[in-house]
């Protein structure tokens, strides 16, 4: 174990003695590495240095970082418990000081034990499903205009539809498990679509409204058209959208359906219930009920939820139990929990969503009391406490 995982141990209350030990070492070799663990337990650097990183344009930074794909270290994890004002700062630039040491230290020796090829990070695809029922497979090089003309081509070969008057189909893009797309509708909305999500949307939209299905996770940036208001179904709720930026979260497996306002206004109703709609405002969240058929809304941060979009990961008192549900459907393996207390075991921090899964691994079993083993894509996660 090298000098960087012992300090992340030690300033998670999580060191042995024998940590402590080759700690103590480390700091009596030179003066520099002193005064480096000196600042780590300096409550005002810490926070001077979590000022810095929190002003970081983390979305140019992931794009940067999708360009250096395997070049990239993981940043951090931690426990929910750890929660003094001072510790949040300290792991909050935890990732800046492992940084600093991995370039000072020898490389970490051990790796952790896997019996089949390395779990890869997600990719740009979908699957295109065409009103004949005919699959057609995008990835990152499909632009609109080959999909709006795969869609023409498909209704102009059909004679019993053309013959009906009918100009539009309605065309399904699939996500699977492992990936990600961005498509733009024929109005110039942009959508999103997160791994195991689908969008059901017409090749052209009618003259009085626009009007998509979505299930799983997506984030829509509307094209503002006040004359044709925009409308997305998700499990039995109808967005109402004139031009804004919102995300909504609906999958299957859920119990709810979590739709997340970032600009402008949306107004939301139950499919089938009437006029009554309920208005959101940018940093809330409304969290619909699936069996209650009730909806209640919250404030949150946008950044946390829409993180994905932006390749992190970023969570927020979620167990463990909720993150390999989210990562399971990015890498696209299978999991179980042999206990409870890890399943149950409540997590803040964030991890690069372009990592490969070793180093995601390596994050959570750092974080300490964890055991993970990946066994043909199957994962195990038991507790070591």
């Amino acid at each position: 174990m090298n000098i960087s995982e012992i300090i992340i141990k030690y300033l998670l209350g999580t060191a042995t003695e024998e940590d402590q030990q080759q700690l103590t070492s480390w700091r009596n070799e030179s003066k520099e590495n002193e005064e480096m663990f000196a600042r780590l337990t300096d409550p005002q650097y810490l926070q001077s240095e979590y000022r810095k990183r929190t002003a970081v344009n983390h979305a140019r930074a992931a794009e940067q970082m999708k360009q250096r794909i395997g070049k990239e270290r993981p940043l951090w994890l931690r426990p929910a418990f750890y929660r003094t004002a001072a510790a949040v700062a300290l792991i909050a630039v935890c990732s800046g000081i492992v940084g600093y040491l991995y370039n000072n230290v020898e490389p970490q020796q051990e790796q952790i034990a896997q019996t089949v090829e390395e779990l890869k990070a997600g990719r740009s695809i979908a699957v295109l499903t065409l009103a004949n029922g005919k699959d057609v497979e995008l990835d990152e090089s499909t632009d609109l205009q080959t999909i709006k003309s795969i869609a023409k081509a498909e209704v102009d070969g059909d004679a019993t539809r053309k013959g009906n008057g009918q100009k539009s189909s309605k065309l399904t893009l699939s996500v699977p498990r492992g990936g990600e797309f961005k498509i733009e509708l024929e109005d110039g909305t942009e959508v999103w679509l997160n791994a195991q999500s689908r969008l059901i949307y017409p090749e052209t939209f009618s003259e009085t409204e626009r009007r998509v299905e979505v299930e799983g996770e997506a984030y829509f940036k509307v094209a503002k058209n006040e004359s044709k208001p925009f409308f997305v179904e998700a499990d039995n709720q109808v967005v109402r959208v004139v031009g804004t930026e919102f995300n909504i979260h609906s999958y299957k497996e859920n119990k709810t359906v979590q739709t997340t306002l970032v600009t402008g206004k949306i107004a939301m109703q139950q499919k089938n219930g009437g006029d009554r709609e309920m208005i959101l405002t940018p940093g809330h969240q409304a969290v619909f009920d699936k069996s209650a058929r009730s909806i209640k809304v919250k404030s949150v941060d946008t950044e946390v939820v829409t993180s994905w979009k932006d390749g992190m990961f970023v969570f927020e008192d979620q167990n463990l139990a909720e993150i390999m549900s989210t990562l399971s459907r990015w890498y696209d393996f299978d999991y179980t929990f042999t206990d409870e207390k890890a399943a149950s075991t409540v997590f803040m921090g964030r991890i690069p969503r372009y990592s490969d899964f070793s180093d995601v691994m390596q994050i959570i079993e750092m974080s300490g009391g964890l055991k993970l083993t990946l066994n043909k894509r199957k994962l195990t996660i038991s507790s070591t406490k």
